[in-house]
């Protein structure tokens, strides 16, 4: 009963805090509606408004999905989340957070140069049509906003919470089949976290490519650049995830769109 209870409280506040991420999507997904909309009405049957909330449902339902994996597996992998400790435990999260803020702040900012480095460098090759995309993107503001409660909140619950616990639980449970041992609480070793990192990691890159594909045709080079360059960001924001706790994570993953703010205010 304890457990049941602990579960639901650690799930119900993350739910809530990813939730507030989703509500963001309309900033992304307005954009496309209208441009469908004044280019080839006739694809556009419902009102917009309508097709912006149906377009919600999945991404909840996923987030749900991961939150509650990450609940129900988490604890068990030695993966954690202070959010999630103070819900159930009521415990103070500030001090032990506040020593990991300084960290994750300068590898997510360090990322968001690396990232806008090598992607200049791939510019040259990803066709006039990507270069076009690119130079027409968004308001800054709100893809800063986009950035910081979706990227930063949700996707974080979605890849490392979710889906990185998974593979962590289901890596110790590969080893522990090889090693014939049987424990309730699973002691990662390098290699299965590494892999469940790396594996999550694959995932974040990949999921960026069906957005990307709504707007631009995907070649090669342009699927290679977008799974590579998320990828790196998501092998940085698992091992804060795997070393520290999830919102060191959260925090990384928002200051790179801090960082991608800041230099496309520069240059």
């Amino acid at each position: 009963m304890h457990e049941k209870k602990d579960f639901w409280q650690s799930f119900a506040g993350l739910l809530a805090l990813g939730l507030i991420g989703v509500l963001t999507l309309p900033i992304a997904i307005l954009p496309s509606l209208t441009l469908v909309q004044q280019t080839q009405p006739e694809l556009v049957t419902l009102p917009i408004p309508l097709l912006v909330a149906l377009s919600m449902i999945q991404p909840i339902i996923l987030l749900a999905i991961a939150v509650a994996i990450g609940c129900l597996l988490a604890p068990r992998t030695g993966l954690v989340s202070l959010l999630a400790k103070k819900m159930i435990q009521r415990t103070h999260i500030w001090l032990r957070l506040r020593r990991d803020i300084p960290l994750s702040a300068a590898l997510g900012l360090l990322l968001a140069a690396l990232i806008t480095l090598l992607d200049r460098l791939f510019l040259p090759f990803m066709g006039a049509e990507f270069q076009s995309l690119v130079s027409a993107e968004g308001n800054p503001y709100l893809q800063l906003v986009l950035g910081l409660l979706y990227g930063g909140i949700t996707e974080e619950l979605l890849l490392r919470w979710g889906l990185m616990s998974l593979f962590v639980w289901l890596g110790c449970l590969v080893a522990n089949r090889i090693l014939k041992q049987s424990t309730p609480v699973c002691q990662p070793t390098p290699v299965v976290a590494w892999s469940a990192i790396v594996l999550a990691a694959i995932l974040f890159g990949l999921g960026h490519l069906p957005a990307l594909a709504a707007s631009v045709t995907l070649t090669t080079p342009i699927i290679l650049r977008t799974v590579l360059l998320n990828m790196l960001g998501g092998l940085i924001f698992g091992w804060l995830f795997w070393r520290k706790n999830l919102e060191s994570a959260m925090i990384a993953h928002a200051m790179t769109h801090v960082g991608f703010f800041i230099i496309g205010l520069i240059f």
